[in-house]
This record gives C-alpha cells, sequence and structure tokens, in this order.
C-alpha cells in the first residue's frame, strides 16, 4: 500500500512514524519539510498537491495540513481520484460545511482517541451498565504544546481555525461516541486568560443524551496543571478514566475500589487507527458524524458570539 501525507506538522510526523514502523511506502507532500531530520529514510517528497504526477499511484491519503485547508484538499482529492481510503485529521474543518461526498472514496476523521486502549476498555465496561452523568475534562496549558512560540502556532490563531473548542474536540467526540444523540442545552466558550492568542481559550458544554443521561465537557489551554479524565456515573458503579496516566478506576457502592493499568503509546494508538481505516473499522469517526461535530461546534460559537 503506498500512503501520501499531505502537511508535515507535529501529527503529520506521528503518521508517518507509525507508518513506516509498519513497513509502509509513504511519500510527503510539504512545502516546509526539513529533510536534515528524516536522513535515514529514502522519502519522496512533493511541494504542491497538483503538481504530483499519477497521484492515482497512492491508495491512501492523509490530510494532516493546516485546518482552514482542510476542506479544499479533501474535495481536490474526491474529486480526482476513485476507489481511495481519505483520512482527515480532526477537526475535519474549521466551521460546518455542506460537502457533498463523490461515493467514489472512503473518508474518515482522524479522531485517535477512539482507539486509547483506556477508550476501548471503557466503552466495553459501558456497554454493562446504565450510565446517567458524565464529565469530560481537558485542561491543557498551549505554551507547552509544541517546541516553537506558542503565539505563531496555529492554536493561537483564530482566523487559521485553533482553539480549544476545535483544538481539544477529542472530548466532543468522544462524547458523541460513548452518548448518542447528544442536544446542546447550554454553553460558554471563550478567551479568557492571560494568554497572547486570537482564538479561544475556555469552553464548557452542557449536554442531554438519548437516554437523557447529563453529559459535561470542560476544555482549556491555560491550566498549568495538565489533566484529561472522563467521569461517568451508572446505576451500580462509578468510573474515573485517566488518558494521561493511561488507567480506569473502578467504584463499587460498597466503597471497593479497582483499578485497571493500561500501557499506551500514540504512535501504536495511530497504528491501530490506520489498521481500523484500511479494514473499515465500526468504531471509526465516519464523515457524517466529523460533520455533525462541527454542527455542535458551530452552535456553541453562535450562542457566544
Amino acid at each position: 500500500m503506498k500512503i501520501l501525507i499531505i502537511g508535515f506538522g507535529s501529527i503529520g510526523k506521528k503518521h508517518f512514524i507509525a507508518l513506516k514502523r509498519k513497513g509502509f511506502d509513504v511519500s510527503i507532500c510539504s512545502k516546509s519539510f526539513k529533510k536534515d531530520k528524516f536522513k535515514n529514510h529514502k522519502l519522496t517528497v512533493y511541494e504542491n498537491l497538483e503538481d504530483i504526477k499519477k497521484l492515482d499511484k497512492f491508495d491512501m491519503f492523509i490530510i494532516s495540513n493546516i485546518t482552514v485547508s482542510h476542506f479544499s484538499t479533501l474535495q481536490f482529492l474526491d474529486t480526482n481520484l476513485q476507489d481511495k481510503i481519505i483520512l482527515v485529521e480532526k477537526p475535519l474543518f474549521e466551521s460546518y460545511k455542506d460537502y457533498k461526498q463523490s461515493s467514489n472514496n472512503k473518508i474518515f476523521v482522524a479522531y485517535l482517541l477512539r482507539f486509547h486502549p483506556v477508550i476501548k476498555a471503557l466503552k466495553k465496561l459501558l456497554s454493562y451498565e446504565k450510565p446517567y452523568f458524565a464529565n469530560f475534562v481537558c485542561n491543557s496549558y498551549l505554551p507547552n504544546y509544541r517546541n516553537d512560540d506558542y503565539k505563531n502556532n496555529y492554536s493561537a490563531k483564530e482566523e487559521l481555525g485553533g482553539g480549544v473548542l476545535l483544538d481539544l474536540s477529542h472530548e466532543i467526540d468522544l462524547a458523541s461516541y460513548l452518548f448518542k444523540d447528544l442536544e446542546l442545552l447550554y454553553s460558554q466558550n471563550e478567551k479568557i486568560s492571560e494568554l497572547d492568542i486570537s482564538s479561544d481559550d475556555f469552553a464548557f458544554l452542557a449536554l442531554k443524551g438519548k437516554n437523557d443521561e447529563k453529559v459535561f465537557i470542560n476544555l482549556d489551554y491555560f491550566s498549568k496543571k495538565l489533566s484529561r479524565t472522563i467521569n461517568i456515573c451508572t446505576l451500580k458503579r462509578s468510573f474515573k478514566a485517566d488518558l494521561i496516566k493511561s488507567y480506569i478506576k473502578i467504584y463499587k457502592k460498597n466503597g471497593k475500589v479497582k483499578k485497571i493499568n493500561f500501557k499506551n503509546s500514540t504512535i501504536k494508538n495511530l497504528q491501530a487507527l490506520h489498521k481500523a481505516v484500511m479494514k473499515n473499522d465500526e468504531n471509526l469517526c465516519t464523515l457524517e458524524q466529523g460533520l455533525e461535530l462541527l454542527k455542535l461546534t458551530d452552535k456553541v460559537k453562535m450562542r457566544n458570539g
């Protein structure tokens, strides 16, 4: 299988490493590619997608360029190719667009945390339960995201599709993945911290699930203590899932606590995602689900605009 990664930022590099470790034939399309960092790899690098002759030779495409370029890149590939796999990095677009798929290709959105071992185990545990409350929290600190100046990163710029609501939309996707047909009841989304950015750095969503579950989501860019947790209460038990420390704690009514530890690796999670894409796995985020998420985030923005 021949794979082309379009855009070679932080996540593009991780896709590349994950695929190369599995022996795939991977090419890069990027104007900012620095070959010295990958001098040990035999690589074919293109600057522009439109200049690639025989684009049809690739079996799978990973769109990992800047968010505001996702729509035009996907449209170009989906219009000009047939029988290909197209994986778009999250979020699908910077806002909802009435995208009309050609039906010629398989399109998925790369919500990687669906393949985190803690989430896979939590989903199985919840299949035996009746949850009625859930709280998803992602506390992060934008200046520590990457090595470069955070003010120059797309995450800091609203016009480039940055901001917690989209950048940390993993939690919104996970809530939709674990609880069906979520309805937005209340939200807050704005820039409230000392960070020198134009994008939103805080988001809070209150939602209701299909079976009247109460679901809350808290996201931020300014917490100096990092955390990524999910707390869920059911009729019989309570669960705390920690995606950074990779464990699930199960609390019973009698006070007993059971802790399950997991081994976690971003590269291995990406490999699980790639395998799922190639097998058309039911746990993948579909194009339709990616668009529904953007309808929800647009609604949040409108309420706070």
